[in-house]
């Protein structure tokens, strides 16, 4: 019997302000893809559970997340069928 693991998936959390160098040195594995008016950041998530614990760790950092979105990558995208 074989454990599938679920893929994780790439989601862009956008933070209305800049969030602070010790806040984005606690989170563990994100990208920061921007940090102008907004911060965006990039994270791999497994699942709703595992996104909704993100959501709730920038919360405790009084950060506001003003989108969520999720970012289609090319490991996404259906294999094409050979003709």
């Amino acid at each position: 019997m074989t454990t599938e693991h679920p893929r994780q998936q790439v989601f862009e959390v956008r933070i209305e302000g800049a969030v602070p160098d010790e806040v984005l040195g606690d989170l563990a594995d994100i990208q920061v893809v921007g940090r102008e008016l907004r911060t965006s950041l990039r994270a791999r998530i497994r699942d709703q559970s595992e996104l909704h614990g993100f959501l709730a760790q920038l919360r405790t950092y009084g950060l506001e997340v003003v989108e969520v979105r999720r970012i289609v990558t090319p490991d996404d995208e259906p294999e094409a069928e050979e003709p």
